[in-house]
């Protein structure tokens, strides 16, 4: 397969992925608008139900793409057997999270609440794994005309409640009519019951393999856990509205990193680097250090707009209510960088088969976290749980994309310092032009730098044209 069929299956997730990212913002705004109080309520539930997601999905999707990828093994017969494996897990799941609100006094409305939504999300964790293998076989145009639908049809629902002033409970049943849209739709594009015909001795022969992907399963709790468990200690010390605030500042860098980890990496690059990895180790750097290179390009102009104008855009868009979210979202913006790079990395030592040593990054991760959330939390509520979060993935990120440097090289010594040299430069002529020169134009000037990089390691149009090695 030649690497110019990427922009085409970016292209279908991407035609996915806005679709869903333009209703979710839309539904977001007029929540926000609406009462903190309610998005607190919403993101909080949200942070559950990626929780519940996580240990549903059982850790296999990223197992899934790389045996469908290298086709090995029986795939509908697999298909079968993990969703079994996930459904299960599921209802498991969600009896914890019942429990868990409970034990946490939360109220009887806001525990309906949270369960909805996450099992909601749990659901689409049982889908994925449909949807793995789309990607795998290269299908994704599939994925798009079944997601798209769903999601407007959901958020959709979301939006008119919202709008008629319809009570926390309602609006919250967005999330399962998405998710049971879904997985009707996969079972139609599928054309038979996943499920019919599986037995005990696939069950078994599932949970031989399970030996590897258990490690998988450990990877995947340990980020999700590191990523959310913020929220809950800042409902604890900071209430709904310090959620809601959170939740807005938090929306822009997670709808970039989502667009660009799941999207491009997880969904069209790794199952090439899975590939590349076993066939072709030229073809698996060449892509490693052009996707490197580009990440990096594109996420340094992002990451400086936020910091320079998020004191304007975040009250704009969201209401006043929301200034004190401002900051939270300026120390939140690193995780934009490490989101492109880390994702590569941890997408790269998957493909290579160093799943063991991605998973001690990830526990560390997951102890700095929970020492950062029990220290800095209780002092300083919102801006803790920002750092809380940026600190871990900063950490994790040094060590994954360190690893991923020194192993495969994607990026040469030059190549990093002109990065450096050109961030610095940026922040330079920022700083300089604002003092003899009003706001709008010292921010321009220091974003040229950074857009004449992102254009020097643009990726080549076609993608299968060697990767220019810049200087």
């Amino acid at each position: 397969m030649k690497l110019k069929s990427i922009p085409r299956r970016l292209g279908y997730i991407l035609g996915a992925q806005w679709t869903r990212d333009l209703a979710w913002t839309a539904f977001t705004i007029l929540l926000a608008r609406r009462s903190p109080d309610i998005m607190g309520q919403v993101v909080l539930a949200l942070t559950f139900g990626y929780l519940v997601k996580t240990i549903a999905d059982v850790g296999l999707n990223d197992f899934l793409l790389s045996t469908f990828a290298r086709r090995e093994g029986r795939p509908r017969a697999l298909l079968g057997e993990v969703t079994w494996l996930k459904l299960t897990v599921l209802v498991l799941a969600l009896v914890v999270t019942w429990l868990v609100t409970g034990w946490q006094n939360y109220s009887p409305e806001l525990r309906l609440i949270v369960l909805c939504i996450a099992a909601g999300l749990g659901l689409d964790g049982v889908s994925d794994s449909f949807f793995a293998l789309c990607q795998a076989r290269g299908r994704q145009d599939v994925e798009m005309r079944i997601r798209v639908p769903s999601a407007l049809i959901g958020i959709g629902f979301g939006i008119a409640c919202v709008v008629m002033g319809a009570p926390p409970i309602i609006i919250a049943l967005y999330k399962p009519i998405e998710s049971i849209l879904c997985i009707i739709f996969a079972l139609t594009a599928l054309g038979r019951n996943p499920l019919a015909g599986v037995g005990r001795s696939g069950m078994l022969d599932l949970a031989r393999q399970m030996k590897h992907g258990l490690i998988f399963t450990c990877m995947a709790a340990c980020a999700m856990f590191y990523n959310k468990i913020n929220v809950i200690f800042l409902k604890q010390y900071g209430g709904n509205a310090d959620v809601g605030g959170y939740g807005v500042a938090w929306e822009t860098v997670e709808g970039l990193s989502v667009l660009v980890s799941s999207a491009l990496l997880g969904k069209v690059i790794f199952p090439l680097l899975a590939k590349f990895w076993q066939q072709d180790k030229n073809a698996f750097r060449q892509l490693a250090g052009q996707t490197a290179r580009s990440l990096w390009a594109a996420s340094l102009p992002i990451i400086f707009l936020i910091c320079v104008e998020s004191d304007r855009f975040l009250p704009f868009i969201y209401g006043p209510s929301y200034e004190s979210a401002v900051r939270a979202q300026q120390l939140l913006t690193p995780c934009l960088a490490t989101a492109f790079l880390h994702n590569l990395a941890a997408y790269a030592m998957i493909g290579m088969r160093r799943h063991r040593l991605l998973l001690l990054f990830y526990v560390s991760g997951l102890i700095l976290n929970i020492i950062c959330c029990l220290t800095l939390i209780p002092a300083m509520p919102l801006e803790g749980a920002a750092l809380s979060l940026t600190i871990t993935k900063v950490w994790v990120a040094i060590l994954t994309v360190g690893f991923f440097q020194w192993t495969t090289r994607p990026m040469s010594a030059a190549q990093w310092l002109l990065m450096l040299t050109t961030a610095g430069v940026s922040i330079a002529l920022w700083w300089g032009t604002g003092k003899i020169a009003p706001r709008e134009i010292a921010e321009g000037v220091g974003l040229l730098p950074l857009l004449a990089l992102f254009w020097w390691w643009r990726p080549p149009p076609p993608f299968e044209k060697k990767a220019p090695q810049a200087e």
